[in-house]
């Protein structure tokens, strides 16, 4: 392709080679500058590490409509959580709730 540009330009002559070749250029410059705000934002790209972690918890039983925690709990949705081989959670009977993720409060 390179080859066939550089044969392009010898037969049209150095002027108009020149020309074509910084319209080529101002273009590029263009889109290169614009891109980022005509192209979508990527999603998980540059994620922050989270905040808050969790590895190897226990397992969770909650009974009588008590509660267990062995994950991550906490208010908001703003800072990362994450939760790694997580133990089994069992509720047993009306109310109970029992977690070993990530619990997100209202």
């Amino acid at each position: 392709m390179i080859v066939g540009l550089v044969a392009y330009f010898v037969v049209v002559g150095l002027d108009k080679a020149d020309k074509i070749a910084s319209t080529i250029g101002v273009v590029l410059a263009a889109l290169a500058l614009g891109g980022p705000y005509l192209l979508p934002p990527q999603k998980n790209g540059n994620a922050p590490a989270p905040t808050m972690v969790v590895e190897g918890s226990g397992s969770a039983t909650a009974t009588g409509g008590g509660r267990a925690n062995t994950g991550v709990q906490h208010r908001g949705d703003d800072s990362g959580a994450q939760v790694r081989s997580s133990g089994d959670a069992r509720a047993d009977g009306p109310g109970s709730n029992a977690n070993t993720g990530v619990q997100r409060l209202n």
